[in-house]
């Protein structure tokens, strides 16, 4: 018998979660390669964004709301820029204005572009 996952997404969540896909099906389908670069080949910029990952991911984690840390590609509304990133997962992303100073993440650490992507509440998976 299959599992019924939860949460239950709602119309809007859904429709978000169509929008991201297709902006990533588009940026990884090399459409318009001739005016911009859709897969970004840059090694050494990865390792690095790797390597301030390794040094402030335990610090990061301890911001309340956050969920997890990886190395990405910075989203630009709602559009994959080619920029290498460090991306940082919040159960909910709140508007500015409704977090202390201490609950506000950096835009960027190292130089290295910090990108907030809500992730929801992240749940083992039971037997």
């Amino acid at each position: 018998m299959k599992q019924k996952l939860e949460p239950v997404w709602s119309e809007e969540q859904l429709a978000a979660g169509r929008r991201t896909r297709d902006a990533w099906e588009e940026f990884f389908s090399g459409a318009e390669q001739a005016q911009t670069p859709r897969r970004p080949s840059m090694r050494p910029e990865e390792l690095r964004v790797a390597e301030v990952r390794a040094r402030h991911e335990q610090e990061l984690l301890r911001y309340p709301n956050v969920v997890g840390v990886a190395v990405g590609v910075r989203m630009r509304r709602g559009t994959p820029t080619g920029e290498p990133c460090l991306v940082v997962y919040v159960e909910r992303k709140l508007p500015r204005d409704q977090l202390a100073a201490g609950e506000l993440l950096p835009a960027d650490i190292e130089g290295v572009p910090v990108d907030v992507v809500e992730a929801g509440r992240i749940q083992p998976l039971s037997d």
